[in-house]
């Protein structure tokens, strides 16, 4: 009898890889730990291009795979065009995706259904705003990538199956939510996925569909073009209920809600719904450790009580909350009074954000800390996934994540910070280009402290900045691409009583102060602690252009003395070199230097001297 490893090999040489993944998750439903089920899914995603997956399924397979590796089945794993036709799974989604799925995710709630979950991208924000998210779709090979996706993140509240939208394996009334996000555009009866949605959700429950505006989005796989008309008549001759239309998604998408009626005497059953869906790949180990929450506040209740509860709400529950009133004439005490049994509420003389934080952290017990603003909203899972990073890596210093920025007048996502796009790790040489670290999304070990020696009181802005780079100069950062926070962007004042900070100011004043950062930092951290690969490796025209970087850097702050000197070091160092041959980013570091010198006018003779130079050895280089 031929091994199901055997069975895989010869289903990938056919080319029936979606076969060869629908016996091994079968497989994995009776024994999540399969060996002959890990070794058959390592070959499938070698051949599908998904590298990640693929490696970690060889380190758990106790199989020897080499009987299996002839030049037939190793010519399929070569196989580039066999890889292409899931590269969409792979690829980075832009803004305003992401957008869309942030305000998809807001409106669902309980036991969510994702019908064509796909990569398991919408389902990451879905569970990270507090649901416990099933996704179901009709290619395996998106299944496994959602599985090990969600794994990777330490998010255990997704599930995911094969499935197809128009013949449901579950009974009726079994989701509190069913989302259908672009996935009636892809098929041939869009009715069919309609009904099935509206038979599996509860009365009373939420159908959540979005599809692409008119021609907006060519896509060669479109089957069907809607407009808000046509979803009108399709949503009310299947289901005989109205659509409501959400007008915060960007105009590339049209989507809306469906409410199915509440039904009399109703008795919401119990299902056991998980026992339908793939056993999560691995758990990260999680946390025990206490995690202390410090907010400062000045002159702005109107949001801390909503801040407050969104702290105890999260899925992590060993926290303690200290709320730091930074002299306040506006006294929050009202809207605290809820939580006074449960939080350290702290009054103060004003002093400025810094100052408020070196007091809360005198309170603060716990191993990691966690600065939060008064203003917003954190996540149910946020405590949870970040946690687990610190257990997988224990030089880790911080953790960040993705967040999501919204109007706090109209509720609308303006974007999504994400650092999905940069490739390379960051460290203070990344962080020296521009604050990628979003300050509510941060928790950090308290032993960091020790170090940084907390919050410098200078500062009225660009306090958190300051913090991450020096923070960098001792400790590994790591970037989560989960959302964690919803970040208030809102017209009100920053800043502190002395030295407040308008709405209209704000850009004008941080600049202000990442002048100062940026000064003292030239003054105090050798180039070599900040450019270390560069100068560890001995390479003259390496070390050279780490000078010329730095400079960059400080022209685009308006720090033009520090630039001199770091473009004069570059200067006199390629002459005496002999001319050395630039990186293709030096080149344009210095082609943007000479650009700000022309266009903004420089005085500063010796400056602009050693660009020209510089300029010369490039383009007059043979």
């Amino acid at each position: 009898m031929m091994s199901l490893t055997g069975e895989i090999s010869n289903y990938i040489k056919e080319g029936l890889i979606e076969k060869g993944y629908e016996i091994c998750f079968k497989k994995l439903m009776d024994d999540s730990e399969s060996s002959e089920a890990l070794s058959g899914l390592a070959m499938l995603s070698m051949v599908c291009g998904n590298h990640t997956e693929a490696q970690w399924y060889l380190e758990k397979t106790s199989m020897d795979m080499n009987f299996y590796m002839d030049s037939e089945l190793l010519l399929r794993i070569n196989n580039i065009e066999i890889k292409k036709k899931w590269d969409n799974y792979r690829r980075l989604r832009n803004q305003h995706e992401l957008k869309r799925m942030a305000e998809t995710a807001s409106l669902c709630c309980g036991d969510v259904l994702e019908i064509g979950c796909a990569n398991g991208d919408l389902s990451v924000f879905i569970a990270c705003h507090g649901s416990k998210l099933y996704g179901i779709d009709i290619d395996p090979v998106a299944i496994d990538i959602a599985r090990h996706k969600v794994a990777n993140l330490g998010i255990e509240t997704c599930y995911f199956q094969i499935g197809n939208g128009y013949k449901l394996q579950f009974n009726d009334n079994m989701f509190d939510t069913v989302v259908v996000a672009e996935v009636l555009e892809h098929v041939n009866d869009p009715k069919r996925i309609v009904e099935e949605a509206f038979r599996v959700c509860k009365p009373g429950g939420t159908i959540i569909i979005s599809v692409p505006s008119g021609y907006s989005i060519p896509d060669l796989d479109h089957h069907n073009i809607f407009n808000r008309k046509l979803i009108e008549g399709l949503i009310y001759s299947t289901t005989g209920c109205s659509i409501k239309w959400n007008s915060k998604v960007p105009s590339e998408w049209i989507m809306g809600t469906i409410v199915k009626p509440s039904v009399d005497n109703y008795k919401d059953q119990k299902y056991d719904i998980q026992s339908f869906f793939l056993p999560q790949p691995y758990i990260i180990p999680t946390s025990n450790s206490l995690v202390s929450v410090i907010i400062t506040t000045f002159n702005r209740k109107d949001y801390i009580a909503e801040t407050i509860q969104s702290i105890f709400d999260q899925t992590y529950k060993n926290i303690e909350v200290i709320v730091v009133d930074d002299g306040s004439i506006i006294s929050p005490e009202d809207e605290l009074l809820p939580y006074s049994n449960d939080i350290k509420y702290i009054y103060k003389e004003n002093g400025g954000k810094s100052s408020a934080l070196n007091e809360g952290i005198k309170y603060a017990h716990g191993e990691y800390i966690w600065v939060f603003d008064d203003d917003d909203v954190a996540l149910p899972l946020k405590l949870e996934v970040q946690l687990k990073r610190f257990q997988l890596n224990p030089k880790l210093g911080m953790v960040h994540t993705r967040s999501i920025d919204f109007n706090d007048l109209t509720g609308e996502v303006i974007r999504i910070h994400d650092l999905s796009p940069v490739k390379s790790s960051l460290n203070m040489k990344m962080l020296m280009r521009g604050c990628f670290v979003h300050g509510p999304t941060v928790l950090f070990k308290k032993s960091c402290l020790v170090e940084l020696e907390g919050w410098d009181t200078q500062l009225i802005r660009a306090q958190d900045y300051d913090f991450w780079l020096r923070l960098a100069r001792h400790y590994d950062m790591e970037y989560l691409p989960a959302p964690t926070v919803r970040y208030r962007v809102h017209t009100g004042d920053r800043g502190s009583l002395d030295a407040p900070v308008s709405y209209n100011e704000i850009v004008t004043k941080t600049a202000k102060y990442e002048q100062i950062i940026f000064s003292n930092l030239y003054s105090t951290v050798p180039i070599n602690m900040i450019y270390k690969d560069e100068f560890d490796s001995d390479n003259i025209t390496l070390m050279i252009e780490a000078f010329i970087e730095r400079a960059t850097v400080y022209a685009a702050r308006g720090l033009l003395h520090e630039a001199k000197l770091d473009m004069k070091i570059a200067r006199d160092n390629s002459i005496g070199y002999g001319y050395p041959c630039f990186s293709a980013e030096a080149i344009q570091n210095i082609h943007k230097l000479a650009g700000a010198a022309v266009n903004n006018n420089w005085e500063d003779h010796e400056l602009v001297s050693s660009i020209y130079e510089l300029v010369n050895m490039i383009t007059g280089r043979k």
